[in-house]
């Protein structure tokens, strides 16, 4: 079973994780559907700065228009989600992280705190919380999520239950 497979079923405690993975955003959005999580699929490629990200992750979360564009109202944003009600999780997918990480340590390793805490608020619920981190980024002590999606021809149905 893939890493991703493991966590949408429940089998993976949710968290931050690094995850090497080919798949299309909007396969990994589909699988996460189809096994009743609410995904949202950042594209930070091009990101390389605070508000950048801040911008692009209030888009692809479509957070309400009260969105202050800082990091506790990021923080506030992924303790709500209210808007984007979930069944059995929220996953979070976080395509060229290391753009921010790299060029902004400083609002990197904010970042991650805030993806933290907010794995950490979700975590004793029915509908717990998982951020992955896919793309190159810069050695740090994040935990792999191991994967082997790309074995299997993108064959999501296999995957969930």
């Amino acid at each position: 079973m893939s890493g991703l497979a493991a966590l949408l079923a429940g089998r993976r405690l949710p968290g931050v994780y690094v995850w090497k993975s080919n798949a299309a955003g909007a396969d990994v959005a589909h699988a996460a559907e189809k096994a009743r999580w609410t995904p949202f699929v950042v594209d930070g490629r091009s990101a390389a700065t605070k508000g950048a990200f801040l911008h692009t992750v209030a888009t692809a979360c479509a957070f309400p228009t009260w969105f202050a564009h800082n990091w506790d109202a990021l923080a506030d944003c992924l303790a709500d989600l209210s808007w984007a009600p979930a069944e059995r999780g929220y996953l979070v997918v976080y395509d060229g992280w290391g753009m921010l990480a790299w060029t902004e340590p400083q609002s990197w390793h904010s970042l991650r705190s805030v993806f933290s805490e907010a794995c950490s608020h979700w975590a004793d619920t029915s509908t717990p919380m998982a951020v992955l981190l896919r793309g190159p980024g810069p050695a740090d002590d994040l935990q792999a999520l191991a994967q082997q999606v790309a074995a299997f021809g993108g064959n999501w149905d296999q995957f969930v239950r």
